[in-house]
């Protein structure tokens, strides 16, 4: 008996804080990422405030537990499209081409206008930290899977170099952009990623100095003087 009554308070307090984070999620979206009182979030999500206060210590943190479900899914669907998709010349391919054809773009621009409002600072760091954990640690994963031949340290360190670059590149890509999603703010992210993967691949090493071309037309010998002239 005690064990059905414990059952349904976990089920009931799973229900709440579920019940919470998609309200969050709808007042983000409909304020465009400004922020909300407590009173709307337990009106919204039909509890009551003491509710609120039992599940998150501040409005900050469910802020950052509806921003970490949406990243959930995305990096969910990023690792589902790397498992599906054919095996290529090299881990780093397989990379570039999932990133470049997912959505990232549109979740890019929905976490810019959550996490740039007023205070929200170490959210969007608490976030960033763990969104790079997860995805590199999952990315890593599939990849062996993929190319057992590679070992985990190279992987390890692909992945990091990857994820710490997306985050480089995201910043630019938002301060250029606002995060508007249109067809001139999508080809400059797909820019920024061609920047990010020829950096990965090709390094910053100088490149060596071109030779100067050599003329495919004789250099014609200095005329002698004319004797008598």
């Amino acid at each position: 008996m005690l064990s059905t009554v414990q059952d349904r308070r976990a089920a009931l307090k799973g229900r709440h804080r579920a019940a919470l984070v998609t309200a969050a999620r709808e007042l983000l979206d409909e304020r465009g990422g400004a922020g909300f009182t407590t009173e709307d979030l337990a009106a919204r999500a039909d509890v009551s405030r003491r509710t609120v206060f039992n599940h998150f210590s501040h409005l900050e943190d469910v802020v950052v537990a509806c921003v970490e479900a949406e990243l959930e899914t995305a990096i969910a669907a990023v690792e589902e499209d790397l498992a599906a998709s054919v095996v290529r010349a090299s881990p780093l391919d397989d990379l570039e081409a999932t990133l470049g054809t997912s959505e990232v773009a549109t979740v890019l621009s929905w976490l810019g206008r959550t996490l740039s409002a007023p205070g929200r600072e170490t959210a969007a760091e608490r976030v960033r930290q763990r969104a790079m954990h997860r995805f590199g640690a999952g990315a890593a994963e599939r990849l062996a899977e993929r190319y057992p031949g590679t070992s985990p340290l190279e992987l390890a360190l692909l992945t990091t170099t990857v994820m710490n670059g997306m985050a480089v590149v995201g910043e630019a890509w938002l301060e250029e952009t606002g995060g508007t999603l249109d067809e001139r703010s999508r080809r400059r992210w797909a820019d920024l990623l061609d920047l990010l993967f020829s950096a990965v691949r090709h390094g910053f090493a100088p490149r060596a100095a071109d030779p100067s071309p050599v003329s495919s037309t004789p250099s014609t010998p200095p005329t002698s003087p004319t004797e008598g002239s």
